[in-house]
C-alpha cells in the first residue's frame, strides 16, 4: 500500500506540517472541554452531597487522601525554600483542597450514573458546561497574562 503524504495529517512526514495536537485552536478547545465538564461535575458532586447529607466516598478514604496531599504538599513547599510552619499550612491547604475536589468528583459521577442528569434535564447540564467552558478559557487567558507579564 502506498503511503500518501498530506500536509496537517497526524501520520504526516513533512516536518513542516502542522499537527492537529499543536493546532491552539485545537489545544484551547480540548482544555475548555475537559474544564467545563470537570468543573460540571464538581458542582453535581456538590449538588449530590448537599442533597444526601452524606459523603460519596467513605471517610478513612477521605482521611488517607488528605494524608498523601498533606505530606506531599509539605514536602512540596519544604523544597521550595518555605519554614516549617509556612510548608504545613501550605500542606494542610493542598490536602483539604485536594481531597475536596476528589469527593466532589466522585459525587458528580455518582449523581451521574445514578440518574441525576435526566432528572435535572439535559439542557441545564449542557448549558452549564457551555457556560464552564467560557469561564474556563477567560479564566486560563487571564492567569497565563499575567504570569507571562510577572516573569518576563
Amino acid at each position: 500500500m502506498k503511503n500518501i503524504k498530506v500536509p496537517g495529517n497526524i501520520n504526516s512526514i513533512n516536518p513542516n506540517s502542522q499537527s492537529i495536537f499543536e493546532n491552539p485552536f485545537v489545544k484551547t478547545l480540548a482544555i475548555a472541554v475537559f474544564m467545563g465538564i470537570f468543573l460540571v461535575d464538581m458542582g453535581l458532586g456538590l449538588f449530590e452531597v448537599f442533597s444526601t447529607k452524606e459523603s460519596p466516598l467513605p471517610s478513612a478514604v477521605v482521611l488517607l487522601i488528605f494524608a498523601v496531599m498533606f505530606i506531599a504538599g509539605m514536602v512540596f513547599y519544604e523544597k521550595h525554600g518555605l519554614d516549617t510552619l509556612s510548608s504545613l499550612v501550605g500542606g494542610a491547604l493542598a490536602g483539604f483542597g485536594f481531597s475536596f475536589v476528589f469527593v466532589s468528583l466522585v459525587g458528580g459521577v455518582q449523581f451521574a450514573l445514578g440518574g441525576g442528569i435526566s432528572a435535572i434535564g439535559w439542557d441545564q447540564v449542557i448549558s452549564a458546561v457551555a457556560a464552564s467552558m467560557i469561564a474556563s478559557v477567560v479564566m486560563l487567558k487571564t492567569l497565563f497574562d499575567k504570569l507571562q507579564n510577572h516573569f518576563y
